[in-house]
């Protein structure tokens, strides 16, 4: 039986070369690779780092240009709004500001806008505050203060200067008052119990800001010696109401801040 032969097969030796070369051709290519795709990477994550720098020195600049503005010019309708008013920095029996009506009352016209939008958005989420005093005159202020010392005497049989010290701490005397100033008004509810654990204080704490109010008297002893009183709230504009919740300060230290700068 005859058998078929077969010629063995023959690589030749172009062959291998260009094996020889595809495979060195597709080395280069991975190790180019390995070496682009890091400085790709690093390329793009200083691209982001720099947009993202450029972002927040955008957004730094604004609050900066903010703070400025707060600080250069704090008071944009009134420079009433920020002064402070007690023993040390009393107004003259002369002064009054200017004045209008507002429910029963007499208080500055830069606040009236803003004070019938805040009870309209009180009594829409269903609080029923009103305004029970604005502007108080040196010599109703003077009134007040004498009859408060007359019946504190009468009351704790206590001398002049002892129903003094204990009288100021919640009724100025005449030209210490910042009623006078017509940018503070007396808040009020029918409630039970009191104010300051009310519905209605809890609401005025969270929102008068966003009308430029402030609780004027928060702390239990405040600038000027006066007590904490949770009626009295004083109108400071918008911008001032929102850094002095920013900064977490209240309407003394904020106006000493300023003041500083």
């Amino acid at each position: 039986m005859n058998r078929k032969k077969y010629k063995p097969y023959k690589v030749s030796r172009g062959s291998l070369e260009e094996q020889k070369l595809r495979e060195d051709n597709h080395m280069e290519t991975q190790r180019a690779l390995l070496f682009i795709l890091p400085v790709v990477m690093v390329a793009v994550l200083l691209v982001g780092l720099f947009f993202g720098y450029k972002s927040y020195e955008k957004a730094a600049e604004q609050v900066r240009e903010l703070e400025h503005a707060a600080a250069e010019e704090p008071t944009a309708h009134d420079p009433m709004f920020l002064l402070t008013v007690n023993s040390a920095r009393p107004l003259s029996e002369d002064y009054v500001p200017a004045l209008t009506a507002y429910e029963g009352v007499q208080v500055s016209p830069d606040m009236t806008d803003a004070l019938t939008r805040m009870l309209s958005a009180a009594h829409e989420a269903g609080y029923d505050i009103r305004v029970s005093e604005g502007y108080i005159s040196f010599e109703e202020q003077r009134k007040r203060y004498e009859k408060a010392v007359k019946d504190y005497r009468a009351a704790q049989k206590a001398s002049v200067v002892k129903a003094e010290a204990n009288v100021k701490r919640t009724t100025p005397r005449a030209g210490e008052s910042e009623q006078q100033t017509g940018l503070i008004v007396r808040l009020t509810a029918d409630v039970d119990g009191k104010f300051q654990d009310s519905r209605e204080y809890a609401w005025l704490i969270k929102n008068s800001g966003a009308y430029g109010f402030v609780l004027r008297y928060p702390d239990k002893e405040n600038t000027g010696g006066l007590s904490f009183s949770p009626y009295l709230f004083r109108y400071v504009g918008e911008e001032n109401a929102y850094f002095m919740t920013a900064y977490d300060m209240n309407f003394d230290a904020y106006a000493a801040y300023l003041a500083s700068q």
